[in-house]
Formats: structure tokens, C-alpha cells, sequence
């Protein structure tokens, strides 16, 4: 699978290595109690999205991602992404993770459980808040769950809502990301 990436003009250096970041992404696009279940769920042969690069299927495809919203293509320039070894991929059924349905499966699932309940008790909500929290690693997740029977409740129904790690890839259109281990890199080069 070739992979592609926009990058901007200014600054771009074809021949910078690329290594992995030190530190997690908190989402952008997502909101946080649906990145932590990704994270939480995320298959040990998957790359974790709070790591990845993104990348896309096409150069189009990859001008389009980068420039985003409010941003003109012409400052950007697709390159070909070229890894030392083959990265941990995947490839979403859907262009941009913000429109994936677990989204929209995720409320209704929280709406669904609370639904015609009088406000919830303050300790409840304090149980449940680790899932809204950003960044919650899947080790920390699961930590509090041991000691929280009312999380853990609420987290495997959630956990098993979500569909990201089983849908379809859109082989076409669908965003792709790859972790970069401590011992790989990856260089672009220009289209």
C-alpha cells in the first residue's frame, strides 16, 4: 500500500529523516471520550492514532487532508512517504476520522443509557469522568476500571459499540495512519 502525504512548502527538507514524536497527540477531530475507547479498543497489531502519522491513499487525496480547512493546496506539496521498514498501518472506511459512525453510535449509546434519568448523582458522574478525560491511556483506563465497577460497566458497553478496528477500509478514500516504532523512520519525497 503506497502511502502519501501533504506537507507545507515553507520548511519543507527532502532530506529530513522523519522519526517518531516523543510525546501522544490528543485528538483534534475527535472528541475525547470517543479517542480514549479507540485507544482502549485498539487491536496490539494496530497503530495507536495518539502516535500515528497520517497519511492518504492518493496525492490528491493527501492535498486535500493537508491544506484542511481555511488553507490554501498551493502552500502545500504531496510527497510519497518512504518508511526504513514497514510501519503498523490502517485504513479507515472513512476520508476523515471526524466522520467515522462510531461518532454518532458513541452518543447515542451514552444517550441510550441515561436516557429519562433524573440528573445524574455527582458521584456517578466523577465514576464515569475518566472516559471524557483527554488522553487517558489504555493502561490508566483499564487501571480505573479495576477499582470502579460502575466505569467498568459503562466502558464495556461502550468498548463494545465501537466499529473502527473492524469496518471495511474505503480502499479509495479512506484516511491512513502508520506508527513509526523508536527503531524506524520515514522520508517524503516531493511528487
Amino acid at each position: 500500500m503506497q502511502l502519501y502525504r501533504a506537507v507545507p512548502r515553507s520548511g519543507f527538507d527532502p532530506g529530513r529523516q522523519h522519526k517518531r514524536h516523543p510525546g501522544a497527540r490528543l485528538p483534534a477531530n475527535v472528541p475525547y471520550f470517543v479517542d480514549n475507547l479507540w485507544e482502549f479498543t485498539c487491536p496490539n497489531d494496530r497503530p495507536s492514532r495518539r502516535y500515528a502519522v497520517y497519511a492518504s491513499p492518493t496525492p490528491e487525496l493527501a492535498l486535500a487532508g493537508g491544506s484542511g480547512v481555511n488553507r490554501h493546496e498551493e502552500g502545500f506539496i504531496a510527497c510519497r512517504v518512504e518508511c526504513l521498514r514497514p510501519p503498523k498501518t490502517f485504513q479507515c472506511s472513512v476520508s476523515d476520522a471526524r466522520g467515522h459512525p462510531d461518532l454518532t453510535f458513541l452518543r447515542q449509546a451514552i444517550q441510550e443509557r441515561f436516557a429519562g434519568r433524573t440528573p445524574l448523582a455527582f458521584e456517578t458522574r466523577l465514576a464515569l469522568a475518566p472516559v471524557f478525560l483527554p488522553g487517558m491511556a489504555r493502561l490508566e483506563l483499564a487501571k480505573a476500571m479495576k477499582q470502579n465497577a460502575t466505569l467498568r460497566d459503562f466502558v464495556d458497553m461502550l468498548a463494545s459499540t465501537v466499529t473502527l478496528w473492524t469496518d471495511t477500509p474505503d480502499l479509495a478514500s479512506g484516511e491512513l495512519f502508520f506508527e513509526i516504532e523508536e527503531d524506524n523512520a520515514y522520508r517524503l519525497h516531493p511528487l
